[in-house]
């Protein structure tokens, strides 16, 4: 019995050793900027309307205030603008601004719920320095307050 417990034992040692020399042999990852325009383009594509389906999942998830909704909004439209940049002149600062993008609505995604957060402050998603405002259009509105309207009604 003794044997068959040593050669178990050589035997895991030896596909120990082999797995980790083999480990050691992987290729190192592809870079986004190697790829052929054309693979790049339909990379930044996939990943934009895969976040976008993030925001559109979480907004249907529902319990989000005012602020949070409004940039989400932000977000799409930031990302969706310099998506529309990087294929209409692409360049490797364009598609840089597209991975930020994407991650930015990654980020506005994420969001908690704030019932959850037992009245501490919500933190927003977009920072202040990063992207500029959206132009607001005609018919937008602001975003509303997270905070709840003061009491008007006469004592």
């Amino acid at each position: 019995m003794t044997d068959f417990v040593r050669y178990v034992r050589r035997g895991l040692l030896a596909c120990a050793a082999a797995g980790l020399l083999a480990g050691c042999q992987a290729a190192p990852r592809q870079e986004l900027s190697s790829l052929p325009p054309p693979a790049q383009d339909y990379l930044l594509i996939s990943s934009y309307f895969m976040a976008e389906g993030g925001l559109v999942s979480r907004l249907q998830d529902g319990g989000l205030s005012g602020q949070q909704v409004y940039d989400m909004a932000v977000s799409l439209k930031y990302g969706k603008r310099m998506l529309m940049t990087a294929l209409l002149k692409p360049s490797r600062r364009a598609r840089h601004n597209v991975e930020m993008a994407v991650a930015l609505m990654v980020a506005c995604s994420n969001q908690p719920d704030p019932s959850t957060l037992n009245g501490a402050v919500l933190s927003r998603c977009i920072p202040d320095t990063m992207a500029p405002p959206v132009p607001m259009t005609k018919g937008q509105v602001p975003p509303q307050a997270t905070d709840p309207a003061p009491d008007r009604r006469p004592r």
